[in-house]
């Protein structure tokens, strides 16, 4: 029998197993999740998994990267946009809670590998977010020598900002039964950009 065509729209292959593969990971951790499920909920042989990645190593390598790459996307970008301080503080925040919500998993995983403190973000990957705290620390100093941000300890500030950003989208289950909607819903998601702006207003700006 001939298989099935595939839909034109679809997302690449390798694409949808990391989608797939940063579910499970984030919802079983590395150890719960294994190759043989992740080949059956993308319905495809093991065999057929192990040619896009060698290793579940190296698929949860794969993972991480792209997610933090795509939160330091964000960062990157917002920090250098045009504008004012305010404007850019605006757009990073913003920014950073947009790309959160849009994937339900990222926030929960990045943070269950930094609790666990695995192989992974032991190597480039932990030297890839610092690299991006750093970044994110020297905005917050260059605000404080133009006299727009309060003249308080950048390194505390940029730590209370990923509890503000990443927190709400980590714990999905808990925020959902508080407010008694999705986190990841596009209203909530909306509604969230306008409150972590002004929450992140009041944390930087000098009165």
């Amino acid at each position: 029998m001939p298989r099935p065509l595939r839909d034109p729209n679809a997302k690449p292959r390798r694409d949808e197993i990391l989608d797939q593969a940063t579910r499970l990971f984030a919802e079983r951790g590395y150890e719960g999740t294994s190759m043989g499920d992740l080949a059956e909920v993308v319905g495809m042989r093991k065999a057929s998994l192990f040619y896009h990645f060698a290793s579940k190593d190296e698929l949860y390598a794969a993972v991480l990267a792209r997610l933090v790459t795509s939160v330091a996307g964000a960062i990157a970008t917002a920090a250098t946009t045009e504008g004012s301080f305010v404007e850019r503080l605006d757009t990073l925040s913003e920014a950073m809670t947009t790309t959160l919500g849009e994937q339900p998993f990222a926030a929960r995983l990045i943070v269950r590998e930094a609790m666990d403190w695995g192989p992974v973000i032991q190597g480039v990957l932990h030297e890839h977010i610092q690299t991006v705290l750093a970044a994110a620390e020297q905005f917050v100093l260059a605000g404080q020598a133009a006299g727009v941000f309060k003249k308080l300890d950048p390194k505390h500030a940029i730590v209370t900002l990923i509890g503000i950003h990443f927190m709400p989208f980590a714990i999905g289950n808990v925020v959902r039964g508080f407010i008694g909607t999705d986190p990841f819903d596009s209203a909530f998601v909306l509604a969230r950009r306008a409150a972590v702006r002004d929450q992140v207003r009041g944390l930087l700006l000098a009165k």
